[in-house]
């Protein structure tokens, strides 16, 4: 089963959306909560249970929808019109393909974006 139809079938719909209006097409991506006990990824305080009160979140998304090329204006909105702003974003290859996309957001308010 490649990463695609794995997205496809348990993700969760997302769409990208741009300070100019632009929208992308649904997709599905997976959006978990980032709970580190280390700072490695994150700048934010780190609770004894380890979880992060600044609100970040893991992504993993589609290869063809790549975070790494957007600049910080664009924004993550998610079904449940959750936003997301993107902190850093990694492509993840196998061989010389990209297989997905890797991320770190954070949940931003409505006037963010």
């Amino acid at each position: 089963m490649n990463m695609d139809k794995i997205l496809n079938r348990y993700g969760r719909t997302v769409i990208l959306t741009g300070a100019d209006g632009w929208k992308s097409e649904k997709f599905n991506a997976f959006i978990q909560p980032l709970r580190y006990k280390t700072k490695l990824y994150l700048s934010g305080e780190v609770t004894p249970i380890g979880i992060n009160r600044n609100s970040v979140y893991l992504y993993i998304g589609p290869a063809r929808h790549d975070l790494t090329r957007l600049d910080g204006s664009y924004r993550i909105l998610d079904s449940e019109q959750n936003t997301y702003s993107v902190d850093r974003a990694e492509k993840i290859f196998i061989g010389d393909s990209p297989v997905y996309i890797w991320a770190v957001i954070r949940e931003t308010s409505e006037g963010d974006i």
